[in-house]
C-alpha cells in the first residue's frame, strides 16, 4: 500500500473548515445629533430629587421582596453555572473506574481445552483520562458566548432593579395623586348634594318650576358616580403597589402629605445613552454571544483531535490488584475528520448566522425604542409643564371668586347657592391641577429611567 502523503493529508484537514468565513458584523445604529430639549440627565440618586421619604423606604422595601428581580438574579447565577461547564470543556477529563467481570465456559461447545478453569473473575480498577484538543477554537468560542451571556444576565439584572425602582416610584406618585384627587371628589360631590337640595327648597316655595331640580339631580348622581370612580382608581393603584413590593393585600401603605419636589431631570448627549441604560448593553451583549455561538459552528466544519488513555491494574484474582504483573496502560490518539452529515453542520451555522441578525435586529429595536422614550418623555414634561402652570393660575382665580363670595356672604350681599358653586368650582379646578402635577412628577420618572438612572458601563 503507498503511503500517504503527510502535507497531502494536513491540507486537507485544513481546507475542511476554511470554506465558511466569518458572518459580517452589523453596523450600530445611528444616534441622532442632539435631543429637543438639553439638560443634565439624572444621576443615581434621582429618586432623591423628589424629596419624598415614603418613596424612598419603599424603593427599599421593593428590592427586598420582588419577585421580578428575584427572577433576573437567578437567571444571572445560572449563566454564571454554564460560563463555568463551558470553561470546563477545554479542560481535560478524569475518571477513576473499577469493573468486576466474572465468565464461565460452556462444556458443551465441543472446545473447551484442557487445564484451563471454566470460570474466570477479573478485577480491573483504572484511571481513565481524555481531552479533546481545541485546535480550531470551538471551545474558546463556546465559553465567549457563556461570558457574553453573563455579562447579559449581569445588565440584565441591574436593568430589572432600575425598572422596578422606576415602577415603584411612578405607582407611589399614581397612588398619592389619586388619593388627592378622590378627596376633591369628595368635595364635588357634596356641593353638588348641597346645590340639589337648595334647588329642592326653592321649588318646595314655589319660586321656580321643577326644571331646575332635574338638573341638579343628575349633577348630584354623576358627582356621586365619579366619587366612586375615585375610589376605585385608589384601589387599583394600591393594590399594583402592593404586588410590586411583595406586600400582602388590604397591608397600610404610607400616608405622605408633603408636597413632592419636581427635579429638572434632562436627557444628557445622544451618543452618550448607549452607555447609559443597562439594557442596551444588555442587548449588546447578546449580540456578542450570537457572534461567538457563529464562531463555534464555523469550528463543526473542522476535524476534531482527541487524546484518550487508561491506566491501572487488571487481574484475577482480585488480590494481585496493585501488583506490577497486573498493570497496564494505553494511549489512543484520534481524528475525526467530519464528511458528510445531511446538511447538519451547514443548518447549524445558518441558525448561528440568523440568530446574529436577530440579536442585532434586537439591539437596534432597543437603540431605537430608547431614543423615542427620551423624547416622548421630554414632550411630555413640556406639555404638562404648560398645563401645571395653565392650571394654577384658573385655581388662584377660582380662590379669590371664593374669598369674594365668603366675604359677600358675611355682609349680605351673597346666598349660600353663589357661595355652594364657588366651593365646588375650587374643588374642580383644585382637582384638574392635582392631575397635571402628579402626572408631570411621573413622567419625570420615566425620562430617569429613560435616559439609564445614573447607571454606567464603566
Amino acid at each position: 500500500m503507498r503511503r500517504v502523503n503527510k502535507s497531502c493529508l494536513l491540507a486537507a484537514l485544513a481546507f475542511a473548515g476554511c470554506a465558511h468565513e466569518p458572518a459580517p458584523l452589523p453596523a450600530p445604529p445611528a444616534a441622532p445629533a442632539a435631543f429637543s430639549q438639553s439638560g443634565t440627565a439624572a444621576d443615581a440618586r434621582w429618586a432623591e430629587a423628589f424629596g419624598d421619604p415614603a418613596l424612598l423606604d419603599l424603593l427599599a422595601r421593593a428590592r427586598r421582596g420582588s419577585p421580578d428581580l428575584a427572577l433576573a438574579r437567578a437567571r444571572q447565577r445560572e449563566a454564571v453555572a454554564l460560563l463555568r461547564a463551558a470553561d470546563a470543556g477545554d479542560e481535560p477529563a478524569l475518571s477513576l473506574g473499577a469493573v468486576q467481570e466474572a465468565s464461565r465456559i460452556s462444556v458443551a461447545n465441543g472446545r473447551f481445552p484442557p487445564g484451563i478453569p471454566r470460570r474466570t473473575d477479573v478485577t480491573a480498577v483504572a484511571a481513565k483520562a481524555s481531552w479533546e484538543l481545541d485546535v480550531w477554537g470551538r471551545e474558546a468560542a463556546k465559553s465567549q458566548a457563556a461570558a457574553a451571556d453573563v455579562r447579559a444576565a449581569k445588565l440584565t439584572a441591574e436593568q430589572a432593579d432600575l425598572a422596578l425602582a422606576a415602577e415603584v416610584a411612578r405607582l407611589w406618585f399614581a397612588v398619592r395623586g389619586a388619593r388627592e384627587q378622590l378627596a376633591f371628589l369628595e368635595t364635588e360631590f357634596a356641593t353638588r348634594f348641597r346645590e340639589m337640595e337648595l334647588v329642592e327648597r326653592t321649588v318646595a316655595a314655589g319660586l321656580v318650576d321643577s326644571d331646575p331640580l332635574s338638573s341638579a339631580k343628575l349633577a348630584a348622581a354623576q358627582a356621586k358616580v365619579d366619587e366612586g370612580l375615585g375610589r376605585r382608581r385608589v384601589a387599583a393603584a394600591e393594590n399594583a403597589l402592593r404586588a410590586l413590593i411583595g406586600a400582602a393585600p388590604g397591608e397600610p401603605l404610607p400616608l405622605a402629605r408633603a408636597p413632592a419636589a419636581m427635579p429638572t431631570f434632562g436627557a444628557g448627549v445622544p451618543s452618550e445613552l448607549l452607555l447609559r441604560r443597562p439594557d442596551l448593553a444588555a442587548a449588546a451583549a447578546r449580540l456578542d454571544a450570537a457572534v461567538a455561538r457563529e464562531g463555534a459552528a464555523r469550528a463543526d466544519f473542522y476535524p476534531s483531535i482527541t487524546l484518550t488513555g487508561q491506566a491501572g491494574w487488571q487481574a484475577d484474582p482480585a488480590s494481585r490488584i496493585g501488583q506490577g504483573a497486573a498493570g497496564f496502560w494505553s494511549l489512543a490518539p484520534s481524528v475525526d475528520l467530519p464528511l458528510f452529515d445531511a446538511g447538519r453542520r451547514e443548518a447549524n451555522l445558518e441558525a448561528a448566522r440568523a440568530r446574529i441578525d436577530g440579536s442585532a435586529a434586537e439591539w437596534t429595536k432597543a437603540v431605537l425604542g430608547a431614543f423615542r422614550e427620551v423624547e416622548d418623555a421630554l414632550a411630555d414634561l413640556r406639555e404638562l409643564a404648560q398645563q401645571e402652570e395653565l392650571t394654577a393660575r384658573v385655581l388662584a382665580a377660582v380662590r379669590e371668586r371664593l374669598a369674594n363670595a365668603e366675604a359677600r356672604l358675611r355682609a349680605g350681599l351673597a346666598n349660600e347657592s353663589e357661595l355652594t358653586v364657588a366651593r365646588r368650582d375650587e374643588a374642580l379646578a383644585a382637582r384638574t391641577l392635582s392631575l397635571v402635577v402628579w402626572e408631570r412628577r411621573q413622567v419625570a420618572v420615566r425620562l430617569a429611567a429613560a435616559t439609564g438612572g445614573g447607571w454606567s458601563s464603566k
